[in-house]
């Protein structure tokens, strides 16, 4: 519906493009912001307008409905303000010029009073030859949460079955080092008289956290590998014992 001054009805942004830019030259952004007998596109160049920018030009249904050098028409140094209302429904394009002679171009589509603006279509995943990527509505590349997963799993895995012990001193008094990728704990061992031939002292669950910095469910895991690879490896005639602040090992 015409008005005594322009025209309501909504602005489509169509997405931006370069005609003619070298690779790595960013995009012309647009916003728009549409009220009833008022309206108005926001648009950003990706780099200082006083960089070599030559013209701002605006074709519509009827021809050119503005031309002229593109610094006089910076509000700051990247940001354009452009009122649509006075513009009758139809197709428009905004063009900027560089003197290097590329430009920068967005398709707009102003429709008529009333009319409601096209669904959004979702975000789609980009192709590509390696992992997908998915952005988040600014359009950073937001992590692949599946793929670190995966990655710290085969980590954790690799690590699991590469541990092993290894043993300092001797017989009578030494340290078992347990070793599972880059962790590294050590446990004081020594042998003793009576029915517990020797004994490896482990500190207690409520201990456990600060002493080694591994979290309490490891422990029993990490304990039962310690008890079992000792005694295979240096008691296999004995039987192991866990208790809250040792391992024994018995006749």
């Amino acid at each position: 519906m015409a008005g005594k001054e322009g025209f309501d009805g909504e602005i489509v942004l169509a997405p931006a493009q370069n005609e003619g830019a070298p690779e790595g030259i960013g995009l012309l952004r647009a916003k728009a912001a549409v009220y009833p007998g008022s309206q108005q596109v926001t648009l950003w160049l990706p780099a200082d307008g006083w960089s070599g920018y030559d013209a701002f030009r605006i074709t519509g249904p009827g021809g050119v409905i503005e031309e002229g050098p593109l610094t006089a028409r910076l509000n700051g140094r990247i940001q354009i303000l452009v009122a649509t209302f006075p513009w009758p429904p139809g197709r428009y394009r905004v063009e900027v010029t560089h003197s290097d002679g590329w430009s920068h171009i967005l398709p707009l589509l102003k429709l008529e009073a009333g009319a409601a603006l096209p669904p959004a279509a979702p975000p789609q995943p980009e192709r590509s030859e390696g992992p997908i990527l998915y952005r988040d509505g600014l359009g950073n590349t937001l992590p692949d949460m599946d793929l670190e997963l995966r990655a710290e799993a085969t980590r954790r895995l690799a690590a699991r079955f590469g541990r092993r012990l290894e043993f300092e001193g001797n017989a009578r008094a030494g340290t078992i080092v347990y070793i599972e990728g880059d962790l590294r704990l050590r446990f004081y061992h020594e042998m003793c008289a009576g029915r517990v031939r020797f004994s490896i002292d482990v500190p207690p669950p409520d201990k456990w956290e600060a002493a080694t910095g591994q979290p309490l469910p490891a422990r029993e895991d990490i304990l039962a590998f310690l008890a079992e690879e000792t005694r295979r490896r240096q008691a296999p005639s004995l039987r192991a014992e866990i208790h809250d602040n040792r391992i024994d090992f018995v006749a």
